[in-house]
């Protein structure tokens, strides 16, 4: 009688594939499983399908919730934070840390197992690795050598439109300066400058001729001056500690890897925690810089995010200056204020970036770059912290956060209730400003823009007025 044929699942053959890809002899590892040779042979040969097909969420099984959700974010946290600081960190230290954390946060029943190791490290694409020896300092040996041996067999391969550098950026979005021009003798008196920050993942690519949307991560999960926004001129994001995590950055980069459609692009990033190696991407190259070499190879540091931070503070200026200093600036202003300023960061900034970071050619060096006399205003949140350094007591804290609590800082984030704007408001707004444009500009196209934005409205409105006069005929 013939034997009964085994039903494989993709979690299976991943587990041999992997197991086969560190080495392993696929005799043996067929017998650890027990697949036949000829099963092995053919999961081999078909393991491009197989891990794509993994990506795509055909395993067996999905991965579930941890049952206990603040131990296993505070855990997260915490290991994020070591290897931040190139702590090496083990299972067994992962468990022992786990139980301590179990203990403070009053959970009795937990035991910190092999299984439960193991859905932590599968939760959070956790695997070993070999430590390497490099320095922790910058290392220009390194830099020169990557920029010499690595760097041209990749840029060959693409074209400047499509080679992209991607960073995070820590923003006190509510923060103005704290220096201004006065009198001689002039007393000078602020508010209480604000630290509510907010974290800007940007992209372009070395032409400086496409921006990715900037993806902005916040706290409040639903902040109230987005209420009845249809479209966000940012993709918003929100996490309990305002930086970027694996699975954020995981989510954009493969949204983005679906949107090339059959585009090769290849994607420069550093070696920050929560930048996976994602495998399986099937537009996007993604390339780490050496350890420790970004402040000198990443074009996003060099003057990119320099005049992003320079055309957003400006922005903040204007809003003040026009509101005669009684601006309150929220979510929704500060994320269209960055998105505006994202606009105004030109191709000629993003292709110096490039070249001062050894990336591009010097052959059109006559570009000049945006915001060389820079002021204090500028660097006011430069080093603030996009990836996680707290105490484990910070780190529990934040994992604690009551429902009540989570309120309270939403609110606190946006203090004012935000007016929409009525259809009438907004018709008699177009008009003023057509007629502006009559009296103060000779611009046909800004004119006609202008005209379409008009008609746009009034239609409407005058679609309203057809509801609103149906349902007073009805009610009559």
């Amino acid at each position: 009688m013939a034997s009964k044929r085994k039903a494989l699942c993709v979690d299976q053959k991943v587990a041999l594939i992997r197991a086969i890809e560190k080495g392993k002899k696929k005799g043996d590892v067929g017998k650890r499983f027990g697949f036949s040779p000829s099963t092995v042979a053919t999961i081999w040969k078909n393991k491009d399908k197989i891990l794509h097909a993994e990506t795509e969420g055909s395993s067996c099984k999905k991965i579930r919730k941890p049952k206990f959700e603040d131990l296993d974010q505070a855990m997260l946290t915490w290991f994020h934070k070591q290897r931040c600081n190139n702590v090496p960190i083990s299972g067994p230290v992962l468990k022992t840390k786990a139980e301590n954390f179990a203990q403070q946060l009053g959970i009795i029943d937990f035991k910190a197992s092999e299984g439960w190791l193991g859905k932590f490290k599968q939760r959070h694409n956790i695997t070993y690795g070999k430590i390497s020896g490099e320095a922790l300092n910058v290392d220009l040996n390194v830099t020169n050598s990557w920029l010499i041996n690595v760097w041209p067999k990749l840029n060959e391969k693409y074209t400047p439109d499509n080679i992209f550098n991607a960073d995070e950026t820590g923003i006190f979005y509510k923060m103005t300066p704290d220096k201004t021009l006065k009198f001689k003798g002039e007393k000078c008196v602020g508010g209480k400058l604000s630290k509510e920050c907010i974290t800007a993942f940007v992209a372009a690519n070395m032409s400086g001729t496409e921006k990715r949307k900037i993806m902005v991560i916040g706290k409040p999960k639903n902040p109230r001056c987005f209420k009845n926004i249809k479209r966000l001129p940012v993709t918003y994001k929100a996490n309990k500690s305002p930086w970027m995590t694996s699975i954020l950055f995981e989510e954009e980069i493969r949204k983005w890897d679906a949107e090339l459609k059959g585009r090769k692009v290849l994607l420069l990033v550093d070696n920050f925690p929560a930048h996976l190696n994602l495998s399986n991407l099937m537009n996007i190259e993604m390339i780490f810089f050496p350890v420790n070499t970004t402040s000198i190879l990443q074009p996003m540091d060099q003057s990119v995010i320099k005049s992003l931070k320079g055309h957003y503070r400006k922005k903040i200026l204007m809003e003040i200056i026009e509101s005669d200093g009684n601006a309150s600036i929220n979510m929704l202003d500060a994320v269209n204020f960055l998105s505006k300023a994202w606009e105004e960061v030109t191709a000629e900034t993003i292709r110096h970036s490039f070249r001062h970071a050894g990336l591009r050619s010097f052959a059109n060096a006559e570009e000049e770059i945006e915001f060389e006399n820079e002021d204090d205003t500028l660097k006011i949140d430069e080093n603030l912290v996009t990836t996680i350094s707290l105490t484990d007591e910070e780190i529990l804290n934040a994992v604690t956060k009551g429902e009540e609590e989570q309120k309270e800082d939403e609110e606190e984030a946006q203090p004012d209730e935000v007016v929409i704007p009525s259809i009438q408001q907004a018709l008699d707004a177009a008009k003023l400003l057509e007629k502006y444009l009559l009296f103060h500009e000779d611009d046909p196209k800004l004119s006609q823009n202008m005209g379409e934005i008009h008609r746009k409205i009034q239609k409407q409105y005058w679609q309203n007025k057809k509801v609103q006069t149906k349902m007073t005929d009805y009610l009559k």
